[in-house]
């Protein structure tokens, strides 16, 4: 986004650099935090160069209602990034990244399809803590929370869209535009706090699921499916060669069996994921639910 200087940071990566698997539950939850913060500000930054495109009548009423609207959502911008660059900050304490690097741009998107928690298998001979069962209980319901949410950012859309159309006509005040413009950034606020909430349950779930011995790669693919890849540089010897292209670091293995894409399986903990896959991993994917895109560009 103009004005940040950022680096990108898969979810992958930031598990992995900081060297800590006890670490991950924080790591997640901030990364997504940056994922929400990251979304309100494009929406809002959007919504900001939106209303400033209204064009008011000739009535000086509309003109001055106009102008504290657009000095209302530039200020909301501003806020925006403020919360961004704070996220931001705990992402890179927890993970650790040097102080010398851009901040980190998450470049994985959250869950927002269903996800099968496997609870009566993974819990048949061990006790689920009470925060565990109210989880695999309340997270189908986050998730239709998540879809209703999209839909109501859609719906919200038409309606602004319909107010503007009918000012630009003359047969509605600018009111009506504001009121409109408002009513869809608050649909999309809720919208990203839905699918955090949704997804800080699932990997406070995994976390009970998946012990230390679990790999990083394992962890995030229990989480989002198929994270985004990343491998660090390889440290060169006085006899190593780099060749360009090939990464530096093959899966981690845990004695053989692989599951779907590559990622090892853990003797005694079931993949855990959402919608139906050959893996029995989450199918992954972010928001859209109907077209109510995460923006992380």
């Amino acid at each position: 986004m103009a004005g940040l200087a950022t680096r990108p940071l898969p979810l992958l990566e930031a598990l992995e650099r900081s060297g800590d698997r006890g670490r991950r539950l924080w790591i997640t939850q901030a990364y997504w935090k940056v994922v929400e913060k990251v979304a309100v500000l494009r929406w809002t930054a959007e919504a900001a160069g939106r209303l400033d495109l209204v064009a008011p009548s000739g009535d000086p009423h509309d003109r001055a209602t106009l102008d504290v609207a657009v000095a209302s959502r530039l200020a909301d911008v501003a806020a925006a990034r403020a919360a961004l660059v704070s996220a931001q900050q705990e992402l890179v304490d927890l993970v650790r990244l040097s102080a010398s690097e851009p901040l980190p741009w998450p470049i994985d998107r959250p869950l927002a399809t269903s996800y099968e928690t496997h609870f009566d298998v993974l819990f048949a001979s061990r006790i689920a803590t009470g925060r565990i069962r109210a989880i695999h209980r309340s997270l189908p319901l986050e998730h239709e929370e998540v879809d209703a949410r999209a839909v109501a950012v859609l719906a919200a859309e038409t309606a602004l869209e319909m107010a503007e159309n009918d000012h630009a006509r003359g047969t509605r005040g600018i009111e009506s535009v504001i009121a409109a413009h408002a009513a869809l950034l608050q649909q999309q606020r809720a919208l990203a706090a839905a699918v955090t909430r949704y997804n800080d349950d699932i990997v406070e779930y995994v976390m009970a699921v998946a012990d230390f011995s679990v790999p990083d790669e394992q962890f995030a693919a229990m989480l989002i499916g198929t994270p985004k890849p990343w491998r660090p540089p390889v440290t060169l010897t006085s006899s190593s060669t780099p060749i360009t292209g090939v990464p530096t670091l093959a899966n981690p293995q845990t004695g053989g069996v692989t599951v779907g894409g590559g990622v090892p399986a853990v003797a005694g903990v079931p993949a855990v994921g959402g919608a139906t896959t050959a893996s029995g991993l989450p199918a992954g994917g972010g928001v859209p639910v109907g077209g109510a895109a995460f923006p992380l560009q």
